[in-house]
């Protein structure tokens, strides 16, 4: 039996289980369980390589989808093509529990999920959860796909792929794989 562990993120209270990894799938989706605590969510972002499937399973889930603000009940579910900004959050008094396919599998993401986490408890990123090491920003933009809009993000974007490659070539990404995903 498959031990499933869960990651902490205190900045916004985020508890996120990988249910089903990328390899479980064979590349087909990657499955995620978030428990959001009250007040918590995420910054608007978009993706260019996968869709997210958002599914409400306890609680009222808010999903800012482009300039709209909807909420899924439970049983309720939101696709979120590429490139469409979104963020989630819980508004609510009582922490709320709802998952999330991403298509096609993610391994980057998943290992997105667990350093950025770690880096968070690790006191290593900003409040916003920018991480403080540049190359550490590029390893977790190429590997989430995740792109905020913040000037930070705006400006390390045309040279996300250099930092990449040079970040790889000093053993950066190595030290986090090593250190997080495990």
């Amino acid at each position: 039996m498959k031990q499933i562990k869960t990651y902490y993120n205190p900045l916004n209270g985020e508890y996120t289980k990988i249910l089903e990894t990328s390899a479980d799938t064979n590349g087909e989706y990657s499955l995620l369980e978030v428990s959001l605590m009250p007040g918590g969510g995420n910054p608007v972002h978009y993706h260019t390589r996968f869709t997210e499937e958002f599914f409400a399973v306890n609680g009222r889930l808010g999903l800012r989808y482009e300039k709209d603000i909807v909420y899924l009940e439970p049983g309720e579910s939101r696709l979120v093509p590429i490139g469409i900004e979104h963020r989630f959050f819980n508004d609510g008094n009582e922490p709320i529990v709802f998952r999330i396919i991403l298509r096609d599998g993610q391994p980057g993401f998943e290992n997105f999920i667990k350093v950025l986490f770690g880096l968070v408890n690790d006191g290593k990123t900003t409040k916003g959860m920018v991480p403080l090491h540049p190359f550490h920003a590029a390893i977790l933009l190429k590997w989430g796909d995740t792109h905020i809009k913040n000037t930070f993000f705006y400006l390390l974007t045309p040279f996300a792929s250099l930092a990449y490659n040079i970040a790889v070539k000093l053993g950066a990404e190595k030290k986090l794989l090593e250190k997080y995903c495990k």
